[in-house]
Order: C-alpha cells, then sequence, then structure tokens
C-alpha cells in the first residue's frame, strides 16, 4: 500500500504519490509570465525563489480553472524540479495497492500520464504522473520558471 494525496480537478477525483508533495497551499496572487503556455498560471513567491503554478483543468482538459476558497496549490518536488499544481480542493491523504488490477488495463499505455485507475466504493480516481503531463520544452519552460 502507497499514500497518495487525492484532490479535484475539473470534478474529476486525481492521485500523486505523497512522496512527491512538498506542501499544500492557498490559492493566492500569482504574478502572470507573458506568452507562457495557457496551463501555466504564473508564478509566486515561494521560499527564497520564484516557483510556476501549473493550472491543471487546462493542462488535463483545457478549461480554465473555477477559483474558489477551496482552491490549492499542490507544491511538487520531483527531479530536482519544483513547481506547484492548481487544483479545485484537496480530498484526502489515502492508500491505494498499486499492484492491484486497474479498472481498464490498457488506458495506461494511451495516456502517458495515467499511471493507474483505483477504484474505490463510489468513484474512480485516477493516478497521474505529474512529471509525464509535460512534453520536453513545457518541461524546459518550468525549469526556467523557478527561479
Amino acid at each position: 500500500m502507497k499514500k497518495f494525496i487525492v484532490f479535484i480537478c475539473s470534478q474529476q477525483q486525481f492521485a500523486i504519490p505523497i512522496e512527491i508533495i512538498e506542501k499544500i497551499l492557498p490559492l493566492g496572487k500569482l504574478t502572470l509570465i507573458p506568452e507562457a503556455s495557457s496551463y501555466v498560471s504564473g508564478v509566486i513567491q515561494y521560499v527564497e525563489s520564484t516557483m510556476p503554478i501549473i493550472d491543471l483543468s487546462k493542462r488535463l482538459f483545457d478549461n480554465d480553472m473555477e477559483i474558489t476558497e477551496n482552491s490549492k496549490i499542490i507544491v511538487v518536488s520531483d527531479n530536482e524540479l519544483r513547481f506547484g499544481i492548481a487544483v479545485d480542493s484537496v480530498v484526502s491523504v489515502s492508500e491505494f495497492d498499486e499492484e492491484l488490477p486497474t479498472v481498464n488495463g490498457n488506458i495506461e499505455n494511451k495516456v502517458q500520464y495515467i499511471e493507474h485507475l483505483f477504484k474505490t466504493d463510489t468513484d474512480i480516481i485516477i493516478h497521474i504522473d505529474i512529471n509525464a503531463l509535460f512534453h520536453s520544452d513545457g518541461m524546459e519552460e518550468l525549469v526556467a520558471l523557478n527561479g
């Protein structure tokens, strides 16, 4: 069993491994970056540098995120890169068995960022590989925006 942060983005539940989560912050004011990719909402001051914030709804569904009092930034730190993902809300810390069969065994091969589909009593939760969300040029952009 492995622990995951479960969150909502565009009415769908997603999960990412807790070991790559550095912190969860309220979604506040962002500094916009001209000519950045459409899914880069902007940057925030974090620790002693700037950190890019990704609108996950825009990246996955091409929809602008609806910002509410429940909106959060999940700070991800993986492969020496730190960035935030803006999500509608954080639901829970949950444990899932990655060895269990997925709901559709072939979907992971078609959509590169889907690791597993976890079935619960009430929903299906998509385990995503955060690093696979970005092509190499998108990853380069995130690195450049880390200040």
